[in-house]
């Protein structure tokens, strides 16, 4: 049996779906085929996080914690009760240049909850500092120290008439993507032409003589395919890949899952056999990270399913129809067309409430859900929010997309028509028309560390 999609000229003229039609349309029309839907690209036009820049590298500022835990860098034994105890820090609490946040006078809490203050901070070796730490009760015992454990800082406690201690500063983390320069093309015979009717669309201001039919939403919709790829499962270029007709490189940019896999959390749970307590698990990472109260979740229909099954009883709670109302005004401006084409399904849970939404390009045989790759057992889950920029002040959004544009200028979509056939300028003898499509579009993510992968093994 051969392959259902080849490269060869479709005998059709067609423009772009994408600013002809409304989102809740253009999904309606992409789900054609079933399970297939509407693409991780549609969701995010769906819900309104794209946003011009002007340059192919684009970015945003996040502000770091501005409270830290203390890591130990090699066993310590346990002391005598009364005792002083003395560990050295990680070169992880150190940066670049030897500076660390723990200071003297600080209150530490043990795992034991036994508690005691910073007296000493020795750096006679700059890039391994050794802490001691002395009971604030006489009676207490210190416990013996693990390398790799995270101690914690409550407090501080100086002495009258002393001074300041150093000052401390948190500072920012620079988030920054590549656009990328996706294509698509289709070619029209002129005989096939004159077969169908004519309609005059407007796309970016300019009337464009054009007929509508099935072979204009598979144009958009491969492209979308396309665009989907490099936003969920791109990888930003580092290596030199250059075009050998231009002689100029190629970017591609950073998608959703390579990003959370470098900055963000991973957790696994039985195929076949997800709980509840797996759930509990991640719901508490989320709360770790201080996510807010809005998670998407993106599942692969074989996790999708496992969900459902473990937490049919939390699905049927009364208070869905409230948090889908509530989601909707949040995220759809109340629109309930476009609530509906989305289609997800809300569960509320730990104080927050979680929309789930099958991503069939998940486990569409053709992509993501091929022989030989998990994805179908995947979920992705984030936060769905704005945060302010503390450089720029700008709102960002926690996902999206990046089109470049100027002025009046945008390659978020273009679309344009060469050939010998048909209305419009002829520059060719050929009795043929093609239609090409062009984006130049980047992956946006922001607070990595408040989005978990969920893998079932």
């Amino acid at each position: 049996m051969g392959p259902e999609a080849i490269a060869q000229i479709y005998a059709s003229d067609i423009i772009s779906n994408f600013d002809l039609h409304k989102p809740e349309i253009l999904n309606t029309l992409f789900s054609r085929f079933g399970d297939q839907g509407a693409s991780y690209f549609q969701l995010i036009r769906s819900m309104g996080f794209e946003t011009p820049v002007a340059s192919d590298t684009y970015g945003h500022f996040e502000d770091n914690h501005v409270h830290e835990v203390v890591h130990v860098l090699a066993n310590v034994a346990q002391p005598a009760i009364g005792a002083n105890i003395s560990f050295t820090l990680d070169p992880v609490d150190l940066d670049a240049n030897n500076n660390f946040y723990l200071r003297e006078w600080d209150v530490m809490m043990f795992h034991n909850e036994v508690t005691g203050s910073v007296i000493t901070i020795s750096t006679v070796v700059p890039a391994a500092p050794v802490v001691t730490v002395r009971l604030n009760e006489i009676t207490d015992r210190f416990p013996a120290l693990t390398a790799g454990d995270e101690l914690i800082i409550i407090s501080s406690a100086f002495s009258e008439g002393s001074g300041q201690p150093q000052g401390a500063v948190s500072g920012t983390w620079e988030y920054d993507n590549d656009a990328q320069i996706i294509k698509e093309s289709m070619g029209v015979t002129g005989s096939e032409m004159v077969n169908q009717s004519w309609v005059t669309i407007t796309s970016e201001g300019q009337a464009l003589p054009a007929f509508y039919f099935k072979g204009q939403i598979d144009l958009d919709y491969r492209l979308a395919l396309k665009i989907d790829g490099a936003l969920l499962w791109g990888k930003r270029s580092t290596n030199v890949i250059t075009d050998s007709v231009t002689g100029r490189p190629i970017k591609t940019t950073e998608g959703l899952v390579p990003y959370i896999r470098r900055v963000g959390n991973e957790q696994t749970c039985v195929d076949g056999a997800f709980t509840v307590d797996e759930f509990d698990e991640m719901s508490n990472t989320l709360d770790r990270e201080f996510a807010g109260n809005h998670i998407l979740g993106l599942l692969g229909i074989s996790l999708h399913q496992d969900i459902e099954n473990a937490l049919v009883t939390y699905f049927a709670n009364t208070n869905i129809s409230f948090a889908k109302q509530a989601t909707n005004e949040v995220l759809f401006k109340s629109n309930e067309a476009l609530s509906a084409s989305v289609n997800f399904t809300y569960l509320t849970k730990s104080e927050r409430t979680f929309m789930f939404k099958r991503m069939g390009g998940f486990n569409n045989k053709k992509l993501a859900g091929a022989d030989g790759y998990s994805a179908r057992k995947m979920g992705i889950f984030l936060p769905l929010n704005k945060k302010k920029d503390p450089k720029s002040g700008n709102m960002v959004d926690s996902i999206g997309t990046r089109y470049r544009a100027l002025g009046k200028y945008s390659r978020r979509m273009e679309v344009w028509q060469v050939g010998g056939a048909g209305e419009g300028l002829k520059v060719t003898d050929i009795d043929e028309r093609n239609t090409y499509q062009r984006c130049h579009i980047g992956a946006h993510q922001r607070g990595g560390n408040q989005m978990v992968i969920l893998e079932a093994v």
